[in-house]
């Protein structure tokens, strides 16, 4: 997966009187995943992640209109799921002793 990876908003996102148009999204760091770890629906952990990744606060995800949303999740938190399954495949087994 290459970072980082740039989603330009059809319905920008209006936070403090600034316009956000556009989501740059990175690997998340360790903090975002333990924030997403103690969100307390699969809902808001997708909104902290994705909040993370893009290094914005959470409350800018909340406002991402539906259409976005959808673009984001096939171009980075698709990819970014698969990425972590096929991690956690190679890594199964590594725990093992060696004989």
């Amino acid at each position: 997966m290459e970072y980082p990876i740039e989603v330009p908003l059809k319905r920008p996102v209006e936070v403090d009187g600034k316009t956000i148009d556009k989501l740059s999204f990175d690997e998340p760091d360790l903090a975002t995943s333990i924030a997403v770890e103690e969100a307390q629906s699969p809902a808001l952990q997708t909104a902290t992640l994705l909040a993370g990744m893009a290094g914005v606060d959470r409350s800018v995800m909340l406002k991402v209109k539906e259409s976005d949303f959808r673009e984001i999740g096939k171009l980075v938190l698709r990819p970014y799921q698969a990425h972590v399954a096929a991690q956690q495949g190679s890594d199964a087994g590594n725990d093992q002793p060696a004989k």
